[in-house]
């Protein structure tokens, strides 16, 4: 009779909801145009020109190295906002925020993007071999925390413009500071982080049509998301728990 009434208190209360995406103002493309390129290869440029010696980012990280944060005190909170801009990318439309494109396609070109992202940067750590500044690990050159941060930042900005996209990149900005503040990256690190972000982030929707044609999707489909959840109590575990399913 528990399980009855407890499978009964269940339906009764699930929560089956439609929440409007209410940023989708239209679906069009992220065309490439060359003049995205200025701003992450100017950024790459500058960063790789600190593993020269004797040049002029070599020589500011040097110098941030020796000025910056002299008694070595630690912040973790870079840790963990490189996390932020991501989510927020996915989740702001359905506050009301407008957005160039619907949820179905942010998800798309963030994973995309976060995929580019990593794979890229794992390559080049281990291909270049930078020692950090603060220990003997030769993986310093770039900041992946930088580059996580401003992939989500960048696309913010290019779904919500930059009313929002400010807001992002300070907390992108934040988080390569943080780096150099904690001894954890050379400046020439985070700079190529950052430029690298921006430009996985873009590509992400460059790929957009791609993902279009390889799925099959119908871009003159309106359909919202529709996300489904329900409670559950497992007896004999004494757990409980959410159960979500949603709909692109």
């Amino acid at each position: 009779m528990k399980h009855l009434f407890l499978a009964l208190f269940l339906f009764t209360i699930t929560p089956a909801f439609a929440q409007k995406d209410s940023i989708e103002i239209q679906t069009e493309e992220h065309a490439f145009k060359a003049k995205q390129l200025i701003a992450p290869a100017a950024l790459i440029a500058a960063g790789a020109w600190g593993l020269a010696e004797q040049s002029p980012t070599e020589w500011l990280a040097h110098k941030a190295y020796r000025d910056m944060n002299p008694h070595g005190n630690r912040c973790k909170i870079d840790e963990y906002i490189q996390y932020v801009p991501g989510p927020v990318h996915l989740l702001l439309g359905f506050t009301g925020a407008k957005s160039k494109h619907n949820f179905r396609d942010r998800v798309l070109a963030s994973a995309t993007a976060h995929i580019l992202m990593v794979g890229v940067t794992r390559a080049v750590k281990h291909s270049v071999r930078e020692q950090r500044p603060d220990s003997e690990k030769r993986n310093s050159f770039f900041s992946g925390h930088t580059a996580t941060a401003f992939t989500g930042a960048e696309l913010i900005r290019i779904d919500y413009g930059w009313g929002y996209g400010a807001a992002a990149y300070a907390v992108a900005t934040t988080t390569a500071f943080m780096r150099v503040y904690n001894k954890r990256h050379w400046v020439g690190d985070v700079l190529a982080g950052a430029g690298t972000g921006i430009l996985c982030a873009n590509a992400g929707y460059w790929m957009l049509p791609l993902w279009h044609r390889l799925f099959r999707i119908d871009q003159k489909k309106k359909d919202k998301p529709l996300m489904v959840a329900a409670p559950f109590y497992l007896s004999d575990d004494k757990a409980v728990g959410l159960s979500c399913s949603l709909v692109l």
